[in-house]
């Protein structure tokens, strides 16, 4: 499993509806958005996310770090950019030898040149956003195929008769015993009539023929 490390101002600038919505909105709302998308993508592959954020404009009292919607997120301080915390954390992967479960997306020339002298992947904001539509591809798909499912249930299930639905729902709850299946019980036809025992034969008799 990968963790994928994303430059959150960079990409909400490059992204054009997340511009559009700092233009149109606030940096709250895209900063938002981008989280939900990512989580989208996270939930497709399986993937560790972590957004860093610079601490400017950020929500008076609100955590350096949270989780929303499995996403890790992470704020600078006063002292300490974006850009810091995204170094100091790929410093540290580097020295426990994990560099390559990392991948960076950031349009930061400098910031990946960095980065990449340390040994870890990265990708432009572009390639990162293929990724999270892909992605949230493959998610659409996987529901609209759940829900086509549930409705073909819907619709077999009305077709039996509600008799059998009866008999087969007590089946799976386990109230029918063994000996009362379907078509069989208090209501059912009558067992067949045992069949009578009839003595073993022995080799039919030779008889001689007179003269």
């Amino acid at each position: 499993m990968s963790r994928l490390v994303v430059d959150g101002y960079n990409i909400l600038h490059a992204w054009p509806d997340l511009a559009r919505s700092m233009r149109t909105e606030s940096l709250e709302d895209a900063r938002r958005r981008l989280v939900v998308r990512l989580a989208e993508y996270r939930a497709s592959t399986g993937n560790e996310v972590l957004v860093v954020f610079d601490a400017r404009r950020r929500t008076l009292g609100s955590p350096d770090q949270e989780v929303v919607e499995g996403v890790e997120v992470r704020y600078g301080s006063s002292r300490e950019s974006a850009d810091h915390v995204i170094e100091r954390l790929m410093y540290e992967a580097s020295r426990r030898g994990t560099v390559l479960e990392m991948v960076l997306a950031t349009d930061d020339h400098l910031q990946r040149d960095l980065v990449r002298a340390m040994g870890v992947p990265t990708m432009s904001s572009r390639a990162l956003l293929a990724e999270v539509e892909r992605a949230e591809g493959e998610r659409t798909g996987e529901i609209r195929r759940r829900d086509q499912g549930l409705v073909a249930d819907d619709r077999l299930e009305s077709r039996i008769d509600p008799e059998v639905r009866r008999q087969l729902e007590a089946i799976r709850r386990g109230d029918l015993d063994s000996g009362e299946g379907a078509g069989e019980g208090p209501g059912g036809p009558p067992p067949p009539p045992a069949r009578k025992h009839r003595p073993p034969q022995g080799p039919p008799t030779r008889w001689r023929r007179l003269r």
